[in-house]
């Protein structure tokens, strides 16, 4: 539930946000500028933005590395897929409704005037938050504090919606170091109306994969993603081996 205009958070409310967070701080300070939204602030009372900024930095950080020790066997375009949905703003959002921040953020009278706190506000004060416990407890408190709230959205994500991602990956993968577009199509179907199966092969840069199969059209295009970005990865990772070196005692 959301409180009337505040010029700043009293010492009760500033200790019920720690309690919110499971975070003590030895200067509460740093934790009332990381709520002071920009229409709120004053000459005494200067806006997270700043913070904001740095937060954003060490979430990335403990996200990327994370993500990097927990799946030794990803490439880049998958984890980079993967933190993109992670560290979004409406992930944060959600994160930072779960920890009633919108109780305690502060703000103007022209954001107040608003039936609900725009879910940026609330993203922005989340990376703010997280830059306060840095700078205020160090590196490892923040790390903490960061995968605690968001593993199980990494979970959620690696669940529902990242295993349904292979076209999003293959095409991030394909415009960057191909600059080109996967084309799909469909090369069969079989089965009743109300049972059909599909097959449907990509085109990569005039190379054919697939084909992949499905339930629905959907499905299959997924499977001959994954199957193309597979077949390219293993591809790209044989060339990019250095040439073996000839046998002791043999000739140059």
């Amino acid at each position: 539930m959301e409180t009337p205009p505040r010029a700043s958070l009293p010492p009760d409310r500033l200790r019920a946000l720690e309690e919110a967070l499971e975070v003590r701080f030895e200067s509460p300070e740093l934790l009332l500028r990381a709520m002071v939204h920009s229409s709120a602030k004053d000459a005494a009372l200067p806006c997270n933005e700043r913070m904001e900024f740095l937060g954003d930095s060490v979430l990335g950080m403990v996200v990327s590395e994370h993500l990097y020790h927990l799946f030794p066997d990803f490439p880049e375009g998958e984890l980079s897929s993967i933190k993109s949905v992670v560290v979004s703003a409406t992930s944060l959002a959600a994160c930072a409704k779960t920890l009633n921040l919108g109780d305690y953020v502060i703000l103007g009278k022209g954001i107040l005037q608003k039936k609900t706190i725009p879910d940026s506000v609330l993203a922005n004060a989340l990376e703010a938050t997280i830059a306060a416990i840095y700078m205020d407890l160090g590196l490892e408190p923040a790390r903490m504090f960061v995968l605690r709230i968001l593993r199980p959205r990494i979970e959620e994500v690696l669940k529902d919606q990242h295993a349904k991602n292979w076209k999003s990956i293959l095409q991030q993968h394909t415009q960057k170091d191909l600059a080109c577009v996967p084309a799909y199509r469909v090369v069969g179907e079989s089965g009743p109306d109300h049972e059909k199966s599909f097959l449907v092969s990509v085109d990569v840069a005039g190379k054919v994969y697939g084909p992949g199969g499905g339930k629905t059209k959907k499905d299959a295009e997924q499977a001959a993603a994954r199957m193309a970005f597979e077949a390219i990865d293993a591809r790209t990772a044989a060339e990019a081996r250095p040439p073996a070196r000839p046998a002791s005692g043999s000739p140059a």
